[in-house]
């Protein structure tokens, strides 16, 4: 009996600025061993000369102008598009703040193989100044306080998370969607722009019968939080208060007595991680109260001015 053909694989890096990043992604990416591979950019309306330079330095990679800033769930939407309108089986989102394993999409492919019910596949996740260390090896999430946490972040990785198994929520930052959870469960909600965004999505993968799964042998270095400029800003604040509301009310409602607490838990847990993030106070809880606001006024898509 002849073998079924491999699935079409894209690899989808969104770039907004930052284009040393984008380069030092795309170069890692290039030395990624998966045969068939498609590499597709996708510039998100940078204004600091990226598409210029990017198409000079790899003028054999296709690069996908969006023409405005769509924010990361409206720029991987017009990626995740032209991937699927192509004929891609599988399509993997891949932050630009990151550099890649040669062997983290075959990991992934495999996985995907092997666990059919999957509709998401996330990556181990190092930090790149510490690259033995964990920023994400699965994560869990709690609808009920609306509380997410990355499962070893900040530890040494020694082998303690290295069995594929099932996870609460992915990440973004390194993401195998399949065509099969696209077409059932729809893309990013464009409205959310960033933050929140893929927590949103996979709630809505689970709701619809999918699994999402963290896959060890696929290994990524994340720069954090470069691809927004670098550290938490009090507009990224505004952004995660007022999309972890509507997600929550959304996907996981809750008697009225207690989604009330459960907003309070949101804009506690938003509060206490201003020390953390090294926002300034009166900025940050400003932006958490304008968050709020957004929220119950219905105000979404990017925030003026930003």
């Amino acid at each position: 009996m002849a073998s079924l053909p491999p699935p079409k694989v894209t690899l989808v890096v969104l770039s907004w600025n930052g284009w040393r990043d984008t380069a030092a992604c795309v170069e890692s990416c290039l030395r990624v061993d998966h045969p068939g591979l498609r590499i597709l950019v996708v510039d998100n309306g940078s204004t600091d000369g990226s598409e210029r330079i990017l198409r000079e330095r790899f003028p054999d990679v296709e690069l996908l102008q969006t023409g405005e800033n769509l924010g990361y769930a409206g720029g991987n939407n017009a990626g995740i598009r032209r991937a699927l309108d192509e004929g891609s089986d599988l399509v993997v989102l891949l932050n630009n703040d990151t550099e890649v394993d040669p062997g983290f999409v075959s990991a992934l492919v495999e996985a995907a193989r092997l666990h059919p019910e999957a509709g998401m596949l996330c990556s181990k996740i190092f930090l790149f100044d510490r690259p033995d260390v964990l920023w994400y090896a699965g994560a869990s999430f709690h609808p009920l306080v609306g509380w997410s946490r990355h499962r070893g972040h900040g530890q040494r990785d020694r082998g303690q998370y290295d069995r594929v198994e099932e996870t609460d929520r992915p990440t973004g930052c390194a993401l195998m969607v399949t065509r099969a959870c696209c077409e059932k469960v729809g893309l990013l909600r464009d409205e959310y722009f960033c933050y929140a965004e893929d927590l949103e999505w996979g709630l809505r993968a689970r709701d619809a019968g999918f699994s999402i799964l963290y896959v060890p042998g696929s290994r990524v270095w994340h720069k954090v939080s470069r691809s927004t400029g670098g550290g938490k800003s009090v507009a990224a604040i505004r952004y995660h208060t007022r999309n972890l509301l509507a997600c929550l009310d959304e996907r996981r409602p809750i008697p009225f007595p207690l989604r009330s607490l459960r907003w309070s838990a949101v804009i506690a847990a938003a509060t206490m991680g201003l020390v953390t993030q090294g926002i300034p106070p009166v900025a940050g809880l400003r932006a958490i109260a304008r968050g709020v606001l957004d929220w119950r006024g219905g105000r979404f898509g990017r925030i003026p001015g930003d």
